[in-house]
């Protein structure tokens, strides 16, 4: 049966743990709070019933045009964006629109890989979390992984969503949105803003009445979808089954290819991605381990020993030919971001050479020994994954 344009109407009492503020009135973060932990006040089958139901997955999701408000998922795997907006002025319903907008197109162009990710990163876990919330809910409504994986994919590559713009007050006006939506004809998504009526019941418990105030059923876009392409990669394979008894080999050079070969197998038979679409390496019998965090391999990050400076370290570089140049050029509208997203330790030298790139370094006394090996296999560890998370989205980009 259909609901109404109210959603559940939503009590928030002192004997509730919940954080609300004790103030007159309610600041964004509250409001996020209650939609958050109370999705069923969303009245989401007024607006369109194949959302229903909503689960929450994420707050304060980081995207690369900010961070956005909620993320809600169901589990046939469409996907809701939610932007909370306290309506105390008269440009904040025009800017919000155009927000949730700028939120749609940059998930646009997100893989479920990237969705992954980025909610590893934002919710400390790994693996295939979105799923694993999903799985919380009712069995009989949920896909299968695989797929629930296509469905988001698709979802996602298509710019299908449920934009939802949520307040404490929408006024007169609210539906004047037409050219905010215009702009944005190549996505495929539902739109509704809702109004929360607070009411206070007493000192301490107060009264949440969610109601419809505007929504689309229905914008009709046209899209023209290309099959995947191939994707093309430089097919040179890296030498990474050379003998490790060769003849005229020294006895000291065997043992450090018989250290390399076996640590780099550990190392990598224990590694995790934040993003489980990045490729695992290939072991060496070398001091290096190299990762190609891009489509091809003009541009890689390298975990490497230095037993003569008694240092471990990580590094990004690229080749220095006209592609390995042409990637590192346009990886430069993103040095802030980078910089900002691998922190202080990093040893930056792509402002006076960009095919130097950067990397970070550890001293520790004896890189051999088996007392520093986890030592090592944790700095490797945290710092290849901080890479890829901050060079992979952006190379792909770009390439």
């Amino acid at each position: 049966m259909k609901k109404s344009a109210y959603g559940n109407p939503v009590l928030i009492s002192n004997e509730k743990s919940h954080s609300i503020s004790k103030t007159e009135n309610f600041d964004e973060v509250t409001i996020q709070k209650i939609i958050f932990d109370f999705p069923e006040c969303i009245p989401v089958s007024d607006i369109d019933e194949s959302y229903n139901p909503l689960i929450p997955v994420c707050m304060e999701l980081t995207t690369p045009v900010g961070p956005l408000d909620i993320l809600m998922v169901t589990p046939n795997g469409d996907i809701s964006i939610i932007e909370t907006k306290l309506w105390r002025n008269s440009e904040a319903r025009r800017k919000v629109i155009a927000q949730i907008l700028d939120y749609a197109n940059e998930l646009s162009k997100w893989t479920y890989d990237d969705l992954q990710r980025e909610l590893n990163r934002k919710l400390q876990t790994k693996g295939n979390i979105l799923y694993e919330l999903i799985s919380k809910t009712d069995s009989n409504l949920l896909l299968n992984e695989a797929d629930f994986v296509d469905a988001v994919n698709r979802n996602l590559r298509r710019g299908k969503f449920l934009l939802l713009i949520i307040g404490d007050g929408i006024r007169e006006g609210a539906a004047s949105i037409a050219e905010f939506l215009i702009s944005s004809g190549h996505l495929n998504f539902t739109f509704g803003m809702i109004e929360l009526s607070i009411y206070n019941l007493n000192k301490s418990d107060k009264l949440v009445i969610p109601r419809t105030i505007v929504k689309t059923t229905e914008i009709q876009k046209i899209n023209i979808e290309l099959p995947e392409g191939l994707l093309i990669t430089n097919s040179i394979m890296e030498n990474s089954k050379l003998k490790i008894n060769d003849e005229n080999v020294s006895p000291d050079l065997i043992k450090k290819r018989t250290f390399f070969e076996s640590f780099w197998k550990e190392f990598i038979s224990e590694l995790e991605f934040d993003d489980p679409g990045q490729p695992l390496p290939n072991p060496t019998i070398t001091q290096n381990l190299y990762i190609y965090p891009g489509i091809n391999k003009k541009a890689w990050i390298s975990a490497y020993f230095s037993q003569s400076s008694n240092k471990v370290g990580v590094y990004f570089r690229c080749q220095n030919d006209a592609n390995g140049i042409q990637i590192a050029e346009s990886l430069r509208i993103y040095h802030e971001e980078i910089r900002k997203d691998l922190g202080e330790e990093l040893i930056w030298s792509w402002d006076s050479n960009p095919i130097e790139g950067f990397g970070v370094r550890f001293a520790i006394n004896d890189v051999y020994t088996e007392y520093n090996r986890k030592i090592i296999k944790d700095f490797f560890s945290s710092w290849v994954n901080k890479m890829v998370n901050a060079l992979r989205p952006r190379l792909k980009e770009i390439q």
